[in-house]
């Protein structure tokens, strides 16, 4: 049987596809911007903090054998510098992604391997011409774009000062041919995998024959116990991701302000990137609290002591904080544009609120500020909804599809 050959930049899913590969022995190679080597490990406990959970982060113990990582230093020494120079990210991104597609095509043309790709690696791969017929595998971990660009730009629209985060997400300002690259790939593809339903239905819109379209929900390593418990004399509300247009985060702000809700109730924001707009909104509203960063332990806490997720988002891949935050007992609210509906009920803590609409937004917290601060069975339903998606079986399900 042949291997495969993944590609993509950071731990983008804790690198749960190289190592379902690697585990069943099909990985070729995975190409990667950087990824730990034993050397690295060795001395990273005399590196500066930064660096350390840096370096952690790029490692899976030895789970992905060394010699079959190839790390493409020199596109990453390019991207950081292009970053140090205050080149546009978004473009330099997608300008550099081409380097992991010519990676993979000379690694297949080499070993007559099979192709299992992210989409912004993919274009150059699947349309290369080789010795072999390799199979040719995408996952999409993003909606198709048009339907992205769609919704952003409607609610643009209504909301003109998140034009910052607009611009980025949307990828409307990059050249025709970087945005034909995401738009388009999916089109030579033998089989698409996508995280969410959700995913699914947006590629199925744009042309996909369903039968080549699977989802494989994502998975999570559920926290140990004791868990914290909440505090019952205050409403606390918790938001953990980017600050930008897509989330939805300036749908809550308004919500939030809008909201009556019991006395000490507050709003919880960690984000380490603000939309310009959405940073100025925030500093006008009052019982909210906003931390730049913070580390594992500290997120955890959080978790276990706020009373309801809410993440409004208008488009997800999976949005795996959903996810993350049921694992501590967390209920969550959320948008159907997510994993939302392939992972429970509200009888699991999982609480759905219409797509933009600000009113049932309001409604939808005002109602929860009531409903959960002393329901402990809904936080051990919550914590049991995640025990049902290991990444173990996220694993075994790709390798069904192979």
């Amino acid at each position: 049987m042949n291997r495969y050959i993944c590609a993509f930049r950071g731990n983008r899913d804790k690198y749960q596809i190289p190592l379902a590969l690697a585990e069943s022995e099909l990985l070729d190679q995975f190409i990667t911007d950087f990824y730990t080597n034993n050397f690295l490990q060795h001395i990273n406990p005399i590196l500066p903090s930064r660096w350390q959970n840096k370096l952690r982060s790029r490692f899976l113990e030895s789970r992905i054998p060394s010699e079959r990582v190839k790390s493409l230093w020199g596109t990453t020494l390019l991207e950081n510098s292009r970053h140090y120079l205050g080149f546009p990210r978004a473009y330099t991104v997608a300008l550099l992604d081409e380097h992991f597609a010519h990676a993979a095509i000379a690694q297949a043309r080499k070993t007559k391997s099979n192709l299992l790709l992210y989409t912004p690696y993919a274009w150059e791969a699947f349309l290369a011409t080789y010795r072999h017929d390799p199979r040719k595998v995408l996952f999409e971990f993003h909606p198709h774009p048009e339907f992205q660009s769609f919704l952003l730009t409607d609610d643009f629209n209504r909301f003109p000062f998140i034009e910052k985060s607009y611009k980025e997400h949307t990828g409307n300002n990059l050249p025709e041919r970087m945005q034909r690259r995401i738009r388009d790939c999916w089109k030579y593809a033998d089989q698409i995998l996508c995280a969410s339903s959700f995913t699914k239905q947006t590629f199925i819109a744009a042309g996909v024959e369903p039968h080549l379209c699977h989802v494989i929900p994502y998975g999570i390593d559920t926290p140990e116990p004791p868990f914290q418990q909440p505090n019952s004399d205050h409403f606390q509300v918790l938001f953990v991701g980017s600050g930008a247009q897509r989330k939805g985060l300036h749908h809550l702000l308004y919500a939030w302000s809008r909201s009556h809700l019991p006395k000490g109730s507050e709003l919880i924001l960690v984000c380490r990137t603000l939309d310009p707009g959405i940073e100025s909104l925030l500093q006008q509203m009052s019982n909210i609290k906003l931390i730049s960063g913070t580390d594992s332990q500290t997120l955890r806490n959080l978790y276990e002591t706020s009373h309801l997720f809410v993440m409004p988002s208008f488009i997800e891949g999976f949005g795996h904080v959903f996810l993350e935050a049921l694992s501590y007992g967390c209920p969550v609210l959320g948008t159907v544009n997510t994993c939302l509906p392939d992972l429970g009920e509200e009888k699991d803590g999982i609480f759905l609120t219409e797509i933009g609409n600000i009113d049932e937004l309001v409604y939808r917290i005002e109602y929860l500020a009531k409903e959960l601060p002393d329901n402990h069975e809904i936080r051990e339903h919550a914590r049991a909804c995640a025990r049902r998606f290991p990444w173990k079986t996220f694993r075994q399900k790709l390798l069904s599809f192979l």
